[in-house]
């Protein structure tokens, strides 16, 4: 089996497409869908009539955000088409592996196995192929690895490729935040691996905080106010976590097998008799990135299960050293097998709930007695219970607490009130859900607003037909 993808033959790789979405047919038959994606169905719904950042007090990544709005434009809030969409695009990361594999000569031949690994390794987890901000975040890190590494083989350096690399990274960050990590790490790679001069990396720095600066100089001429872009999504995703956090049993539990399989690799290159000087220089260089991206995610606030998927391209790579080393007929035989039954057994865990307990949907139970009053209405929680949004769509702009709970303690301001009815009366919520106590207060400053609305039940109002 793994001899079909040795060969360098273009053509193989439409096998390898079809078997990008064969492996992962369990989950596709019984989606898995993680609590991040409601935050995500919510957020894209509200931008179809709204502003990010402005009328929507969220930290997502705008170009996220961008791509979340047209999904739910076109799909609705379709978990199969979040988890194809998310194949189709691993499939092109696979793409992207295979290209600069070949073109920057990391392995002894040039193969379709880098694109392979890929594929297989992608397949282990749902949270590896959902339409997430940080899977779309890691095609431009790919981009941008496959310049750093033609930059680190060829003699002759090119500014053009210092340039591109920033202009990747930095484009990743408007995807998924945490990102922000690979800036320093590109530089501390280039310094290690390559003789670039000091004007390179200033280069490759400013070019990568280009893309944030357009991004900040867009934000500040739609709502003459820059400091929105600033605070609501670099400042609350330093200081505010939306996502409960996965701890580190269950991180590792979603990571066992390609981490297995990359240390095998890692291991195996005590073996490896024909590679030249600079694959040495490589392998040397990938292990320092997966040290690096390790320790980054030490820092993350909070792990989360998507935000794993870093993992991936270095496994990727220690796995076709690994699958190198295999002459024997029967031992190649037993690793195909373990590679190809592999992917599709633990996603099938995952789908019926066996994969060791694991808690795909941690809703409060409390707040679950609320799920058939807001069910298909326009809604506005004054308090933090994003998942009552689960089966609801967002009225009004507060929808991270963690933004805005500030804001409702300081209703005496003439400009914070403005604003408050500006956005009820433009969103018009049905029905208006308050956890912590504010509506008395809107009430009392916005007496007009509040005659509109009337209780039926402790903390529930409902606009008035």
């Amino acid at each position: 089996m793994l001899s079909f993808f040795k060969l360098n033959d273009p053509l193989r790789l439409v096998a390898l497409a079809i078997l990008a979405f064969l492996l992962k047919l369990p989950t596709l038959l019984n989606t898995v869908a993680y609590p991040e994606t409601i935050h995500w169905f919510t957020i894209g719904e509200a931008m179809q009539s709204s502003a990010m950042y402005v009328d929507i007090w969220d930290g997502l990544a705008p170009f996220s955000a961008i791509i979340y709005m047209v999904f739910t434009w076109l799909f609705g809030r379709s978990i199969l088409w979040l988890l194809l969409l998310g194949t189709a695009l691993t499939f092109f990361q696979a793409l992207i592996i295979n290209t600069y594999s070949k073109k920057a000569k990391l392995f002894e031949n040039n193969t379709n196995l880098p694109a392979f690994a890929f594929v297989i390794l992608s397949s282990t987890s749902p949270s590896f192929f959902t339409l997430s901000p940080a899977l779309m975040g890691l095609t431009f890190i790919l981009l941008g690895l496959g310049k750093l590494l033609s930059h680190v083989e060829f003699r002759a350096k090119k500014d053009l490729h210092i340039i591109l690399i920033g202009l990747y990274l930095g484009s990743s960050i408007l995807f998924f935040l945490p990102y922000v990590f690979i800036i320093p790490i590109s530089l501390l790679l280039l310094a290690l691996f390559s003789n670039t001069v000091i004007r390179r990396f200033l280069l490759l720095f400013f070019a990568s905080v280009t893309p944030l600066i357009m991004a900040f100089i867009y934000y500040g001429l739609i709502s003459d106010h820059p400091a929105y872009f600033v605070n609501n999504f670099f400042l609350i995703n330093t200081s505010f976590s939306f996502y409960p956090s996965v701890s580190w049993l269950q991180a590792v539990k979603t990571i066992a097998f390609p981490l297995f399989i990359l240390i095998l690799g890692v291991l195996s290159f005590g073996k490896q008799r024909r590679l030249t000087n600079y694959q040495n220089r490589v392998m040397q260089l990938f292990l320092a990135l997966g040290v690096m991206l390790l320790s980054v995610l030490l820092l993350e606030k909070p792990i989360t299960y998507y935000g794993l998927v870093f993992i991936l391209p270095i496994a990727s790579y220690f796995t076709v050293h690994f699958i190198s080393l295999f002459r024997n007929r029967i031992y190649t035989l037993i690793l195909s097998a373990t590679l190809f039954l592999a992917p599709p057994a633990i996603l099938w865990s995952y789908s019926t709930s066996l994969f060791l307990g694991l808690a795909i949907d941690p809703i409060n139970p409390i707040n679950r007695e609320y799920f058939p009053i807001v069910k298909n209405k326009k809604i506005m929680v004054l308090g933090d219970a994003p998942y009552l949004y689960k089966e609801a769509k967002l009225a009004g702009p507060f929808y991270n607490w963690g933004l805005s709970k500030q804001f409702f303690t300081k209703l005496d301001y003439y400009d914070n009130l403005v604003f408050l009815q500006h956005h009820l009366e433009k969103s018009a919520p049905e029905i208006i859900i308050d956890l912590e106590n504010n509506w008395p207060q809107i009430a009392e400053r916005l007496p007009v607003i509040a005659s509109q609305y009337y209780l039926i039940q402790p903390n529930v109002w409902q606009l008035k037909k």
